[in-house]
C-alpha cells in the first residue's frame, strides 16, 4: 500500500450557529517562546515525529505490490479500501483518545504499526495485502488525532502550534529522505526487506512516546460505554455544526487526496519518465528534504503574508505543479517535483493549525478525527475513480489530471473560506 507517516500526516477533516470563542492573538510581533517545562515532550515529539517518518518501505510500496502482480487498478483500489477503513477506526480511535488518554492511544497505534509492517512484509497476494491494510489503517488512526491533539492541548498557543507542527513536520520527513535513501537499496537486495526493517523506527517511536509527559489538560476520563458513544456525537456535532471547522475539511480534504494519489503514483512515474529503481535513492531525499523546508518555514512565511494569502498562493502553486509535472514528461520534471514537496510541506501544518484553532480541548481529537474521516473519504472516492483511468492513460496524463483537479476545487475552496469575526 502507498501509505504515508501520519505525524505529518495524520499523517490524516456543516451548519452550527453557536458562537466560536476566536484565538487570543497577542499585540506585540514577538514570536512566543516555549517554556522550560513545555522543552521535554518538545523534542520528544520531534523524535516521535522523525521515527514515524523515518518508514522505510515508503518509496517503494506501489513497486512492492507491482512484484506481487497488482494492476494500477487493484493498487489505487487496495489504497481506497485502506482509506475506507481508516474511516471505520478514525473517530472512535479519536473518541477514545479523549477518554483514555492520548499517549496511551499513540502507544496501541505504534504497537500496531509494528504487526502491519511484519504483516504485509510476508503478504503474497492481493488478499494479503487486504488483510494487512486493516492493521494499518487501525495503527494509524490511533496515532492521527491523537497527536496533534496531545501536542496542541500541551503548548496551548496557537502560533506555538504552528511553529512546532513545522518543524516537527520537518523531522518526519528527515526520516522520510533517510528512508528514500535506504529503502530502495533494500528493496534492491530484497523486495520485501523495505517493510520488514520498517518495524524498526516503529519501535523506537514508541520508545520515545513513553516517556512523554501527558498534561493535566489532555488526561483520561474515566471510561464507559454511555460516555464513548456520548464522545463521539458531541465531537461530530462540534465538527459539523462549525463553519471554520467544515472549511477546515475541505483544505485536509485537499491535502489528502492529492498526498495519498501522488504516493500512489509518483514512484511509477518516476520510471516512466526514465529513472530506475536505484536512482530514487538520489531522487526521493531531495523530494522529502524539500518538504520539510516548506514545514518548517510554513509559520513564519505566512506570519509575512497573512493566513488567507497563504492558503491561496500555496493550494494555487500546488496544482500548477501538478499540470506542468503531467506535460513535462522527462528528467526534467525533477526540479518540480521537488516545489511540489515543498508546497505539501508548506500546507500540511497551515490547515492543521487552522483546523485546531476552533476545537475545545475536551474534544479536540474526537473532532479532528471527524475532519479526518470526512478528507480520507474524498480522497478514497479520488482513488478509486482515478485507478481504473489510471490504466487507460498512464501515470503521466493522471499528474496532469490531479493538478487540474487541485486547480478547480481549490479555487472553489479559496472563495468559500469562511471570514472571522472582529
Amino acid at each position: 500500500m502507498a501509505l504515508r507517516s501520519r505525524s505529518g500526516d495524520s499523517c490524516r477533516h456543516r451548519p452550527l450557529t453557536t458562537s466560536l470563542q476566536q484565538p487570543s492573538k497577542p499585540a506585540a510581533v514577538a514570536r512566543p517562546k516555549i517554556a522550560p517545562a513545555q522543552r521535554r515532550n518538545v523534542f520528544l515529539y520531534y523524535g516521535f515525529s522523525f521515527f514515524t517518518g523515518f518508514y522505510i518501505a515508503t518509496g517503494t510500496t506501489v513497486l512492492f505490490e507491482q512484484k506481487l502482480g497488482l494492476s494500477y487498478a487493484q493498487i489505487f483500489t487496495l489504497d481506497a479500501i485502506y482509506m475506507l477503513m481508516f474511516v471505520l477506526f478514525e473517530v472512535p480511535s479519536g473518541a477514545l483518545a479523549d477518554l483514555l488518554g492520548r499517549k496511551k492511544t499513540i502507544l496501541a497505534g505504534l504497537t500496531t504499526l509494528i504487526v502491519a509492517a511484519i504483516a504485509t512484509g510476508f503478504a503474497q497476494n492481493f488478499l494479503h495485502l487486504f488483510l494487512s491494510s486493516l492493521i494499518w489503517s487501525l495503527g494509524f488512526s490511533l496515532i492521527s488525532g491523537s497527536s496533534e491533539a496531545l501536542l496542541y492541548d500541551s503548548l496551548k498557543d496557537d502560533k506555538l502550534f504552528h511553529r512546532i507542527t513545522g518543524r516537527a513536520l520537518s523531522f518526519s520527513i528527515i526520516g522520510l529522505a533517510l528512508a528514500g535513501i535506504l529503502g530502495p537499496l533494500l528493496f534492491a537486495q530484497n523486495f520485501r526487506l523495505p517493510y520488514l526493517v520498517s518495524t524498526l523506527p516503529f519501535a523506537a517511536a514508541l520508545v520515545v512516546m513513553v516517556f512523554y509527559r501527558e498534561t493535566g489538560a489532555n488526561r483520561k476520563q474515566r471510561f464507559s460505554a454511555g460516555r464513548y458513544v456520548g464522545q463521539i456525537r458531541g465531537g461530530a456535532r462540534k465538527a459539523f455544526g462549525n463553519r471554520f471547522v467544515i472549511w477546515s475539511m475541505g483544505a485536509l480534504a485537499i491535502v489528502f487526496s492529492v498526498s495519498y494519489t501522488f504516493a500512489s503514483s509518483y514512484q511509477p512515474y518516476l520510471i516512466e519518465i526514465g529513472f530506475s529503481v536505484s536512482q530514487f535513492a538520489f531522487i526521493l531525499p531531495l523530494m522529502f528534504v524539500s518538504e520539510a523546508m516548506g514545514g518548517a518555514w510554513s509559520e513564519k512565511v505566512t506570519e509575512r503574508l497573512g493566513e488567507t494569502a497563504a492558503f491561496w498562493v500555496n493550494i494555487l502553486a500546488l496544482g500548477s505543479s501538478l499540470l506542468a509535472l503531467g506535460f513535462i514528461a522527462s528528467t526534467f520534471a525533477v526540479p518540480i517535483l521537488i516545489v511540489y514537496g515543498f508546497l505539501q510541506g508548506f500546507l500540511r501544518p497551515l490547515a492543521s493549525t487552522y483546523a485546531n484553532r476552533y476545537i475545545e480541548s475536551e474534544h479536540r481529537a474526537t473532532v479532528i478525527s471527524v475532519q479526518v474521516m470526512v478528507s480520507t473519504v474524498a480522497a478514497s472516492a479520488l482513488l478509486f475513480a482515478l485507478g481504473f483511468l489510471t490504466d487507460r492513460i498512464g501515470v503521466v496524463a493522471l499528474t496532469g489530471v490531479i493538478g487540474g483537479l487541485v486547480l478547480v476545487a481549490g479555487v472553489a475552496l479559496l472563495w468559500a473560506k469562511p471570514k472571522e469575526k472582529r
